[in-house]
């Protein structure tokens, strides 16, 4: 860019080459990475709204929901994130505790407990999804497994309020994990949510789903459920700061490479 020069009043800007190539190749790119950001938290924004929207939906009455056929079972996972009534009972003699989970920094466990759907006519049939695993919070860890707080849990009649969770996006799967369950005595202790793994461990079929229980519900445990963990303002603040980089590269390129006349 030599000779090129630009007067401003007594202001002289004359471009370096090298800082030109610079300033042409940064600047563009800088901008295309806040606009990238900006375009992640409008992802998130719609995603969100889904999510709000699934949240106010009246409660899906599993019980006399169509279930126990691949069609049905898919399109309930779409009804992810809204809540979800169950009538039926605890399995006490078989639960589950999901290793790994924290809670304000501490380590513990989720109370995965499956719920059997009130009696049906199908109820003998392997083939029929008549349990869901029901994540009744969080408990802590007090240095061994021996020592964790009572689940004991009645098994008698009752009607739950519940949120409906896929587990993908509920617990993040170790494909890798051979020993999903590991054999001990009642409750057994998983590192990751497999629902095909449990439901060899179990006389029933458990869906291809978890419903964290309502915070209101008894029998229940800590439960800071968090509707979705994705952060809009996180990119509205990268995309000020890519955008703040390319203002700044700029301002530099133009007033090194400027100089006041007499």
């Amino acid at each position: 860019m030599a000779g090129f020069q630009l007067r401003v009043s007594n202001y002289l800007f004359t471009p370096k080459l090298i800082p030109a190539l610079a300033t042409l190749i940064l600047f563009p790119f800088l901008i295309s990475l806040g606009l990238w950001q900006l375009d992640r938290a409008d992802e998130k924004r719609e995603i969100d709204t889904g999510i709000q929207l699934a949240i106010a939906k009246t409660p899906l009455k599993l019980n006399e929901t169509t279930l126990g056929t691949k069609e049905s079972e898919q399109a309930l996972l779409k009804e992810a994130y809204r809540p979800a009534t169950i009538k039926g009972k605890y399995d006490n003699n078989n639960q589950f505790l999901l290793d790994n989970r924290t809670h304000l920094g501490k380590p513990g466990y989720h109370v995965l407990t499956p719920f059997i759907f009130e009696s049906t006519s199908d109820s003998n049939s392997k083939s029929l999804s008549n349990a869901v695993l029901i994540n009744r919070g969080w408990i802590t860890y007090n240095g061994t497994r021996d020592n964790i707080p009572s689940i004991e849990i009645e098994n008698n009649t009752r009607e739950i309020l519940g949120q409906i969770k896929q587990v993908s996006e509920a617990i993040v799967l170790n494909d890798d994990d051979k020993n999903a369950v590991q054999k001990s005595n009642n409750p057994k202790l998983i590192q990751s949510i497999q629902i095909t793994e449990l439901n060899q461990e179990l006389d029933y079929q458990l869906l291809p789903i978890i419903i964290e229980l309502n915070k209101q519900e008894k029998d229940g445990f800590i439960r800071e459920w968090q509707p979705y963990y994705g952060s809009i303002d996180k990119h509205n603040a990268y995309a000020l700061q890519w955008f703040a980089m390319a203002a700044i590269l700029l301002f530099l390129f133009i007033r090194l490479n400027t100089k006041k006349t007499e």
